[in-house]
């Protein structure tokens, strides 16, 4: 009997090679996939950044506005403060009680600001200051919300030492000699004729000089050190505009 060999069919192998290229592509999509996820954040990063950073902008206009205002106001009433210490000090006082009653008010005012923290809160709370690339415009925000910590601490103190001048002078000055002659602007404030100290005592003008005094070398550190925050205010909003372009 006649032997016949027989052909075996297998199905067709797949070789290294087919594999390797299987593998490659698989890989390549992973990493399309992890490369435009990581764009696509970097994206999302660098819109952040710059949304921040407009609002930082506009926060620091504002500042700028407020300092402008708070140092023309304590410059003011440094000197409104110089000369009602010397009233006190170096003249009789009931003599010159028309005097001092035109310069409490100007001596008084309370001077203080508030700094915008929208930005800044945002900026600290959500660990958001990692999207500042620029290292340089990352340290010089640092120094600025350290500068207004000084600013805010000094101020606190301005205010402690402008309470306690204040419980004195109301034992000095009587309000009933001053009157408002438009009830929509309150401290633009007419003296009447005649005004009298309720009290001359020498010990209670002699605290109350004193009490002013301090109060005057706290306001001239305070407005030095509101000075420096304004240049480096002004110097970051530069620095800002440059770095994203903006108008």
């Amino acid at each position: 009997m006649e032997t016949h060999a027989h052909h075996l069919h297998k199905a067709p192998g797949k070789s290294f090679g087919h594999y390797f290229f299987e593998f490659l592509m698989l890989f390549l999509a992973v990493f399309c996939g992890f490369l435009a996820e990581n764009i696509r954040e970097h994206y999302v990063d660098m819109r952040k950044e710059k949304e921040y950073m407009h609002s930082l902008l506009q926060d620091l206009h504002a500042d700028v506005r407020e300092m402008d205002t708070t140092l023309k106001v304590g410059t003011m009433s440094t000197e409104k403060l110089d000369s009602l210490i010397y009233m006190l000090n170096e003249k009789d006082p009931d003599e010159n009680a028309q005097t001092i009653y035109r310069l409490a008010p100007g001596a008084g005012r309370v001077v203080g600001m508030s700094f915008s923290d929208r930005t800044s809160s945002q900026l600290k709370n959500s660990g958001s200051m990692r999207l500042v690339r620029n290292s340089n415009l990352s340290d010089s925000i640092e120094y600025y919300w350290e500068e207004i910590k000084n600013d805010d601490f000094i101020s606190d103190r301005l205010l402690d030492l402008q309470s306690k001048a204040t419980d004195l002078t109301v034992q000095v000055i009587n309000n009933k000699y001053y009157e408002s002659p438009d009830a929509s602007k309150p401290l633009e404030r007419s003296l009447k004729p005649g005004a009298k100290l309720i009290t001359s005592d020498p010990k209670l003008i002699a605290q109350l000089s004193n009490r002013e005094s301090n109060r005057r070398v706290v306001l001239y550190n305070y407005l030095r050190h509101l000075r420096i925050t304004h240049e480096m205010a002004v110097r970051l909003i530069e620095l800002i505009k440059k770095e994203y372009h903006f108008e």
